[in-house]
């Protein structure tokens, strides 16, 4: 540390400052000048002139001086002087500075300082830094430099009111602790102590010091830095080198680090002129501007730029006003800082702090039941944790739990050390600190002793986990505690980062860990004696210590047979049991006599009792994990995106802009998915109401508005030009209008206001004259990007073209405005060329506003929320002026009914006839009856819609008017094979229905669509299990009366509509399409060539593009996926792929290198360097620009799902910015169709703003957008499985429309809510009816032959044929059956297994309360102890350690089932054991000939990762219809 400013440092210049001279003195030299402007001058000679004096507001005593001369001061050169001033003298600070002179003292005298505050003139406090910009004054303690703060503080000279503060100073830069002067025109002071009015101020500022020099020491070579860390590096080292430091008593953060960016990198740029021949220049840093630019990002209003540390400030005369805004701008920023930091201080004591004192255990005492000294040797490949820091909060509160496995603990030394010289209470005083290593992986959710033997663990070896983890260092443990429930101990510590629940130590730390299990179980088994007696709150601690004595040699927790040694272990071990009692909740036995005895015998061993609050310790410098600097250290280096220029641009300008989680404010235009299930619980959907909250809208949605009327009748108007026609109402058309000095044509723009006074844009479609004179305009409304879904992620110069029209009188007319119709070419060929007209405009744009010109607007697309997308402009037909409106057009015809003829209607936009074949609402039957309800994650007693024959219209007696409650239709009922019993539906074909002779009477509204009923041999063909058209099969009659189903008898004959095409299409809502006709539509050897060239990116093992390939639009020629298992999956499935099993940044950087655009590419060196040694084989197979047509993927879901428990670490964040590279793959080859697939939390991940870019992105490039949510049960899988899905289609090509669910199924609307109080569902929820039932699991799984628990072999025999239609379909010609494996459970869970009841929703809490007895001879309970204690908090941990139902469906397929996790359910619905592979397969709807690679857990991952194909081929029918309306 520092002693004076007189340090000794690296070079010999010295700073110079002004002298005080006397007025009758002449002056010698009126400049003012740093440091660094002597070395300028001294090095080239430059000056600058001075400035004039100022007379300065100070206290009354204080002396006048108007005139300064030039003085020397000697500094520390690493010291950051940050202002020089004038000033006057003070006659006591020169008498209190002299009364505190020790010796003979060459140039300023330098003096401490304690019990001081800094106030201006009028005694108000004032923080640190005002003094650069106000006159500061100090009150303090004046002591001799050399003296010690514990010695006589009669030695100081009390003095108030003194100064002005000249300048202010850190040094220390070179010995490694901050050390802060200030400095009069008298002495400088050393800042020890503040006052503790004045306390919050320096704490502040000196946490400010302290940062700058720990990242001075991280980048000066010179004091042992690197100055080529990148910023995440950098700031981790900050935050953990300032924490272990144990005189620090307190957490500094990441965002304290990066809000003081701006600041750090002042003072250290003035560091420059001393570096030593070693260090780099700090100023050109990276890294250091790169943390100003952070800081600068996050910054709430603008800061007063900051004073370079060899900076001077100029004081100009008193009378100028100009420094007047900017102290009220340093004051508010600085108040805000002390604000801030004061509030964290507070949460922090809130979120660490509980009762007041703990017991102290001494290592010496404890020390015999310890093996010998032993050291921790770390493995080459462990991670600093704070690279890991989730930045979920920065207080114990708010840190992620996860699993520390394979660990071990350690002091500075490396030398192992228990966990009991930690404190159990946070905030507790140590003069120890622990460090730890491990594994980490994510919490799964499971319960599992510390330490636990290896056949406890969830599965055996044989199915274990294939990665372990993430091997890491840990920063000093906070805190730890121990949790236990029947047999069952778990630890878990605390450090800054995270919670840790500790898994097995390493084998050279178990017997450090068994001591505190010993004690644990000790402490248990106390509590259990206690429980157990009639009169356990008067058991002394000697009758308790007796008693423990007696414990059997076998017992877990005996210690010895003689009751001394009992009584000396649990007196030295202590801790550990007073905190099991603590957390016990039965208040009896909290409070008993053991533990007041126990306190007792705990004092009289003479353990410390000490007090939760700081203390006072010497300075240490720094204390790391001694990892850290033993071996190797791998630093993760995390491959950023590989992105085009245009890519990095859209998003790197946003983010400059809009920091994430800068705004405490929700957005206004935030989209959000209005079903508040969460990704976890999907399986809850059916019991959950959803509630529709319309977002109060900052703007009147445009379909509403309503026009105000102008007040100005007095403006000339008149026609310009001939008429140009007439409207179909006979008005006279124009081709422009006058309106005063403006010229408005049709095709122009302008605006007028709304009745709220809101500005309207209108581009006009034409204009005509109204009969009784009046000018009228007829535009449709233009929308700016940011009212759109787009919000602020949109272009501020793009407007979006609506289907909201409005008329009003060229009267209303405000302004003409400029909006420019964009339509550029389209393709790769013309990226470069649209790219530099996009720039020259842009560089138009913005000199437009420097010159203060109206703003020139951009329109390339129309918004259509009702459709979730935005669309080309329809360009041949707008601003016409013919009078007739393309917006109107658009607009969806009425619902309306019309009765036409006495055997024809239309309902719903849809002409129904005598003999039609149709459905109607299963509520119609259902009405009156006892029907069942049905519980979350089942579909049992959902209905899909009734079949029924047209027979006769019936309308309204009388004069009654003809509406669809009144008009009734007489049809004939089909019945369904689910209407006669499940079994008959378990077997029947899913198209099947039943001729009866059942005549109703239906009301038309009680119609939902048309459909056909054919002969079995008529039905079309497809080779997945999935139904995309509305066609059924009949060859019985079923006579409800009695239950018979007889064959139909030849009289009958089914009128269809097999060759007939409806003449008119369902409106938007209903989703009933045309009907489809044809056969399977896999892809033939000679159709091939009429299939869209795909790239499938994040590939997997495939099921996106197995689905769109078998709906005949796709044929995948390249899949890029980057784990091997699923990339060698992927090829043996679809062998006509080029698979490239690579990093995708890679393999676009290697596409662009090989087609000349590395000007383009934006990537990182390793991704340049991996590229380059790709084989000529794998560079010769690369697409390229102008071959794939079709672009499909789903980037990695871990960062947006809410299944995943790391959604916000720095993992996940690289995770989610795939997506730039995804979509850069689009940017770059220009295909004419893309699809993104994601978990359905895309949508609202990250504030909606990754989902607001990706959309703004595509839009960007020219594409026409859609987007929607979608659930995979409804299309003809077991499963409930939302996903989000963004299309995107080329200029001139037709958006596909989303595809019709099919299938009845337990999920709400699933909707996204849109600005101006809208929300957008792709398509309707089917819990109220479909065309067909739902999936069950016994359809999916029900024909599989039973097998054991662990079964491992590959390939077996079916042993039986298939029942279900589900199962003909997925089965196809397969001979046997592979991948029927299962994970094996320990013992311990295949007991519960076989305890859980073999019925429909039974799961853990079904298990009986008792205790079994494992091949080990150990007792465990059956229940799982964590659950019962912590399921009020966890929705009853619904679920786990669940059967399925035969009748129901599956949960959210996951990539690792296990009864524990996060999905539970997953035990066969009879058999002892976790579902298999292949039953995990079925329930995606893969068929039973796709094969899997790896090993079982790499298979369940592939599965679990996966697009259910039937989903894919849904969504592929659709494009394909697309394409083929095109063509």
């Amino acid at each position: 540390m520092a002693k004076s400013p007189r340090s000794v440092v690296t070079t010999g210049t010295k700073r110079r400052r002004a002298k005080v001279h006397k007025e009758d003195e002449p002056v010698e030299n009126e400049n003012l000048e740093s440091e660094f402007d002597v070395s300028k001058k001294e090095s080239n000679g430059a000056t600058e002139p001075g400035n004039e004096p100022v007379a300065s507001k100070r206290p009354k005593r204080a002396a006048a001086c108007s005139n300064f001369k030039e003085k020397s001061l000697d500094l520390s050169e690493k010291d950051s002087i940050i202002t020089i001033k004038e000033s006057r003298v003070e006659e006591k600070e020169i008498e209190a500075v002299n009364l505190t002179r020790t010796g003979p003292e060459d140039g300023q005298p330098c003096r401490k300082i304690i019990d001081f505050i800094l106030h201006d003139g009028d005694g108000n406090l004032q923080p640190f830094e005002m003094s650069e910009v106000d006159d500061i004054f100090i009150t303090a303690l004046i002591m001799p430099l050399d003296d010690d703060l514990e010695k006589d503080r009669g030695k100081g000279i009390c003095c108030s009111g003194f100064g002005r503060i000249e300048n202010w100073a850190i040094s220390g830069y070179d010995e490694g602790a901050a050390v802060i002067w200030v400095s009069t025109e008298t002495s400088d002071y050393k800042c020890v102590k503040p006052a503790s009015s004045y306390r919050s101020y320096f704490e502040h500022f000196s946490e400010k010091a302290r940062v700058c020099v720990e990242v001075y020491k991280k980048l000066a070579r010179s004091v042992g830095g690197n100055p080529q860390v990148d910023l995440e590096e950098l700031i981790a080292g900050v935050v953990r080198s300032i924490n272990s430091n144990r005189s620090f008593n307190g957490t500094v953060t990441k965002d304290f680090v990066i809000s003081s960016g701006e600041f750090i990198y002042k003072q250290l740029i003035g560091l420059d002129h001393t570096a030593g021949n070693d260090d780099e220049m700090l100023a050109t840093l990276p890294v250091l501007v790169a943390l100003k630019d952070e800081c600068k990002s996050r910054a709430g209003f603008t800061h007063l730029p900051a004073m370079p540390s060899n900076g001077t400030l100029r004081i100009k005369d008193g009378q100028d006003k100009g420094l007047t805004e900017d102290e009220d701008a340093k004051l508010a920023r600085l108040l805000q800082e002390e604000e801030e930091w004061k509030m964290m201080k507070q949460r922090g004591k809130r979120g660490t702090s509980q009762k007041n004192i703990y017991i102290k255990i001494c290592e010496t005492e404890i020390a015999n039941d310890y093996p010998l000294p032993a050291y921790y040797k770390p493995y080459n490949q462990e991670m600093d944790e704070y690279i890991f820091d989730s930045d979920i909060g920065m207080y114990s509160d708010d840190v992620p739990v996860r699993i520390l496995d394979n660990w071990a603990l350690y002091n500075s030394d490396s030398r192992l050390i228990s966990l009991e010289l930690i404190p159990m209470k946070a905030g507790a005083e140590n003069d120890i600190v622990v460090f730890g290593s491990g594994f980490m992986r994510e919490d799964d959710g499971s319960c599992c002793s510390t330490a636990e033997l290896a056949q406890l663990h969830s599965s055996s070896s044989k199915s274990g986990r294939e990665d372990p983890g993430v091997p890491i260092y840990l920063s000093p443990i906070k805190e730890w505690v121990v949790e236990f429930g029947g047999s069952m101990i778990c630890i878990t510590i605390r450090t800054d980062v995270a919670w840790y629940k500790l898994r097995q130590p390493t084998k050279q730390y178990a017997p450090w860990c068994e001591p505190v299990l010993k004690t644990a179980r000790l402490a248990v088994s106390i509590i259990t004696l206690l429980k157990e007696q009639s009169r356990a709150s008067k058991l002394s601690f000697a009758e308790v210590i007796k008693k423990v004595a007696e414990f059997d040699s076998r017992h877990p927790a005996f210690i010895s047979s003689k009751a001394p040694t009992v009584e000396r272990y649990v007196v030295v071990h202590g801790q550990i049991i007073l905190q099991q009692f603590a957390d016990f909740p039965d208040e009896s036995v909290k409070r008993c006599a053991f533990i007041t005895g126990l306190l007792a015998k705990m004092e009289e061993s003479r353990h410390t009792k000490l007090a939760i609050k700081k203390k006072s310790q010497q300075m240490r410098g720094e204390n790391l994990n001694p990892s850290a600097k033993m071996g190797p250290i791998l630093r993760k280096k995390l491959m950023r995106a590989t992105t085009t220029m245009l890519i990095s641009k859209i998003w790197g300008e946003y983010y400059a802009t809009y920091f994430p989680g800068d705004t405490k404010e929700e957005d206004q235009n935030e989209p959000k998915e209005i079903d508040d299930d969460q990704e976890e619980n999907e399986d809850n959907d059916a019991e959950e109401e959803v509630n529709v909250q319309d977002e109060k809208a900052t703007r009147t949605p445009p379909s509403t508005r309503s026009r105000k009327s102008s007040a100005d009748t007095r403006k000339e108007i008149k026609w310009e030009g001939q008429t140009a026609g007439k409207t179909v109402s006979g008005e006279v058309l124009y081709k422009c209008v006058i309106v005063q000095d403006l010229s408005i044509s049709v095709g122009a723009t302008v605006t007028t206001e709304d009745d709220s006074g809101e500005t309207i844009m209108c581009f006009v479609e034409y204009m005509y004259e109204k009969l009784d004179g009046k000018n009228m305009i007829h535009g449709i409304i233009l929308q700016e990007g940011s009212q759109t879904v787009l919000g602020n992620a949109a272009n501020d110069r793009e407007v979006f073209l609506t289907n909201d029209c409005l008329e009003f009188e060229a009267s209303d007319i405000k302004e003409l405005v400029t909006v420019n119709i964009q339509s550029l070419p389209w393709g790769h060929k013309y990226r470069k060329e649209n790219s530099e007209a996009k720039r020259i405009e842009k560089a138009k744009a913005e000199e437009r506003k420097r010159k203060g010109l109206p703003v020139e607007y951009i329109c390339k697309s129309l918004y259509w929320p009702e459709k979730g997308g935005f669309f080309s402009l329809p360009y041949d037909k707008i601003g016409n002026g013919t009078g007739i409106c393309s917006s109107c057009e658009r607009k969806p015809v009425g619902n309306e009914f019309k009765l036409l003829s006495e055997s024809s209607f239309v309902f719903e936009n849809i002409t129904y006839n005598i003999h039609d074949f149709l459905y109607i609402r299963p509520e119609f039957f259902s009405q009156g009856e006892g029907h069942e309800t049905y519980k979350a994650g089942r579909n049992v007693g959902l209905k899909p819609y009734a079949v029924c024959h047209l027979l006769s219209v019936h309308g309204p007696a009388g004069s009654r008017k003809a509406n669809p409650e009144s008009t009734k239709v007489k049809v004939r009922r089909f019945y369904r094979p689910d209407d006669i019993s499940s079994t008959k539906a378990y077997s029947s074909d899913i198209r099947e229905v039943y001729y009866s002779e059942d005549i109703i009477s239906v009301p038309v509204v009680m119609i939902e669509g048309k459909c056909e009923v054919r002969l079995k041999d008529d039905l079309p063909n497809s080779d997945l299990p999935a139904v995309v058209e509305h066609v059924f099969c009949c060859e019985y009659l079923y006579d409800p009366a009695n239950g018979a189903l007889k064959q139909l008898p030849p009289n009958v004959r089914l009128v269809t509509l097999t060759r007939k095409v409806p003449a008119s299409k369902k409106n938007k809502g209903k989703q009933i399409c045309d009907i489809e006709l044809g056969g399977s539509d896999k892809p033939k050897d000679g159709q091939s060539e009429n299939c869209l060239a795909t790239l499938d990116i994040f590939a997997g093992c495939g099921g996106l593009s197995e689905g769109l390939q078998r709906s005949g639009l796709s044929l995948t020629k390249w899949a890029i996926e980057y784990e091997e298992p699923a990339g060698d999956a992927f090829g043996e499935n679809h062998p006509e792929a080029a698979v490239f099993v690579e990093n995708c940044n890679v393999i676009l950087k290697a596409i662009m290198d090989k087609c000349g655009d590395s000007d383009d590419c934006i990537s990182t060196s390793e991704a340049a360097e991996r590229a380059a040694k790709l084989s000529e084989d794998k560079i010769k197979n690369l697409p390229v620009p102008g071959e794939v047509e079709f672009i499909n993927g789903g980037p990695p879901c871990q960062g947006f799902s809410g299944m995943n428990r790391f959604n916000q670490s720095p993992w996940s964040k690289v995770q989610c910015e795939m997506i730039l590279a995804f979509l850069s793959f689009a940017e770059y080859f220009r295909p004419r169709f893309f699809l993104l697939e994601n978990v359905r939390n895309f949508v609202s991940f990250n504030k909606g703003q990754t989902f607001r870019l990706t959309l703004a992105s595509l839009l960007e490039m020219g594409y026409q957008v859609r987007f929607g949510i979608l659930e995979a049960g409804a299309y003809g899988v077991a499963q409930s499985r939302k996903r989000a899905f963004i299309w995107a289609a080329a200029p001139g090509e037709t958006l596909p429309e989303w595809p019709e669910p099919m299938h009845v199924f337990a999920s709400p609307e699933l909707k996204i809510t849109l600005p101006d109080g809208k929300f957008y569902a792709a398509v309707k929820s089917t819990a109220a009816g479909a065309p067909f039932r739902s999936i069950t699991v016994r359809d999916t799984i029900g024909d599989l032959p039973a097998v054991e628990n662990g079964a491992g072999k590959p390939t077996i025999q079916y042993g039986s044929g298939p029942v279900s239609w589900f199962q003909k379909k997925i089965r196809s010609d397969m001979a046997s059956l592979n991948d029927h494996i299962s994970k094996e459970m320990n013992e311990l869970n295949l007991i519960r297994c076989k305890h859980i009841p073999k019925r429909p929703g039974c799961d853990w809490h079904d298990l009986p309360d008792e205790k079994v007895k494992l091949s080990t001879g150990q007792m465990v309970d059956l229940i799982p102890w964590c659950l019962p204690n912590t399921a009020k908090r966890h929705n009853q941990w619904k679920g786990l350690y669940g059967r399925l139902d035969w009748e129901g469906n599956f949960p959210t397929s996951v990539t690792d089932p296990q009864p524990m996790g996060k999905v539970g359910m997953c035990f066969h619905p009879e058999q002892d054991r976790i579902i298999t592979v292949r039953e995990c397969a079925r329930s995606q709807g893969f068929p039973d000939s796709y094969r899997f690679a790896g090993n079982i857990q790499n298979k369940h991952r592939q599965i679990g990762n996966a697009v259910p194909p039937p989903l894919a081929y849904a969504l592929g029918r659709k494009l394909k219809q697309a394409i083929d309306a095109k063509r």
